[in-house]
């Protein structure tokens, strides 16, 4: 008993030690194993999530709505939101602005006959041709045509074209009886007119009004009887077609 009391007194920590290793050792051990099964355990199988599938409308799908199906308003049906319940104004009974005593508003072509009328009742024989140089059967030479040339007959009478102040009346040499008359900056020169114009320089005159009756022209005198008619802006001789055409 003794020699077993010393030999733990004089072993005794090393005993300790021991027991201390092998306790750390059967301790790593567990916690290795237990680490090791966790490791060989297969996962569970992760269960796939649905496709989410999006019900999308064809492009070329008819409309179940006819648009005679779409209900109507009625009289009766109050305005809809944010709009104003005003009534609407009333127009006067009689006549309105820009109508004529029916009701009726004058059309383009009876506005346009209204402000412009042709000087002279007959067919364009000559047109002008603006710097192209055009042969005269009567001066036997090579010029320009200012103007444009209408036929009429003998006796016809030459009327204004348009509204305007008459500003020039002469006699040319060449062009017989000259009337001008301006409007808007717009000269319109009648040549080729009878002596004696029933119209004086100063006078107003509206779409229709008579100027006088048609004459000689000495230098156009080897074509048939015609007005020569001329428009000119800035001083310059243009084109009259576009004003004849309305």
């Amino acid at each position: 008993m003794n020699k077993i009391t010393s030999f733990l007194r004089d072993k005794g920590f090393y005993l300790a030690l021991l027991a201390c290793i092998l306790a750390a050792a059967v301790s790593s051990f567990w916690a290795i194993r237990k680490m090791m099964q966790r490791l060989d355990t297969p996962d569970q199988p992760t269960q796939p999530q649905e496709e989410l599938v999006w019900d999308i409308p064809e492009m070329n799908a008819e409309v179940d709505q006819k648009v005679d199906d779409i209900p109507k308003p009625s009289a009766s049906s109050p305005p809809p939101s944010g709009s104003s319940s005003q009534p609407a104004v009333q127009q006067p009974s009689g006549t309105s602005s820009g109508q004529d005593g029916s009701g009726t508003a004058p059309s383009a072509a009876e506005e346009a006959a209204a402000s412009f009328v042709q000087p002279v009742s007959g067919p364009v024989s000559k047109e002008f041709s603006g710097d192209e140089l055009v042969y005269s059967e009567t001066l036997r030479d090579w010029r320009t045509h200012n103007g444009v040339d209408i036929s009429c007959a003998e006796d016809a009478a030459v009327k204004s074209c348009s509204t305007g102040e008459v500003t020039a009346i002469y006699e040319d040499g060449n062009w017989g009886q000259v009337v001008e008359i301006t409007a808007d900056e717009v000269v319109y020169r009648y040549a080729g007119l009878a002596a004696n114009p029933l119209v004086s320089v100063g006078d107003e005159v509206r779409p229709g009004t008579r100027l006088g009756s048609i004459g000689p022209i000495s230098a156009e005198s080897a074509e048939p009887t015609h007005l020569h008619f001329e428009v000119l802006k800035g001083g310059n001789a243009v084109d009259p077609m576009p004003y004849l055409a309305g």
